[in-house]
């Protein structure tokens, strides 16, 4: 039983740590087809998270794109305490065939996909070298 499970867990570690390679590259290719321009905060949301206990401070960003279009967005990422102010300047990602689909430039657009699941594999790993190394150092005196 302890080799199956270290095995599982292995398994399960080495997929979550390429899936967290995979979501890397795949969100830096998205981020660099998309336009890059300053916008403006001009309002802060509050939004109720999935849970339902809590709420968060969710960004509301107005920019403009070259035809001179003024386009205005609400931010997936939000925070308590707020972590931007109304008139503050931020960079913006938008795709150019439809400009609605835009976000706030920052880390946490880049890394927290990634990051969760770096997380989550080091536990899987961990959990492989603990399972792995009770089935190898207790040997057939544990059975199944």
């Amino acid at each position: 039983m302890f080799l199956l499970i270290g095995l599982l867990s292995g398994f399960s570690a080495v997929a979550l740590l390429i899936g967290a390679v995979w979501a890397y590259i795949s969100q830096q290719r998205k981020m660099e087809s998309r336009m890059a321009v300053t916008g403006t905060v001009v309002e802060l949301t509050t939004q109720v998270t999935t849970s339902g206990r809590a709420s968060i401070f969710c960004p509301i960003v107005e920019f403009t794109i070259p035809s001179g279009e003024k386009i205005r967005f609400t931010s997936d990422f939000g925070s308590r305490p707020a972590g931007h102010k109304i008139g503050q300047s931020v960079k913006v990602r938008y795709d150019p065939i439809d400009p609605q689909k835009a976000e706030i430039e920052s880390a946490m657009t880049l890394w927290l996909t990634p990051a969760i699941l770096v997380f989550m594999g080091v536990i899987a790993c961990c959990l492989a070298v603990s399972f792995l190394g009770v089935y190898l150092l207790a040997g057939p005196s544990i059975s199944p």
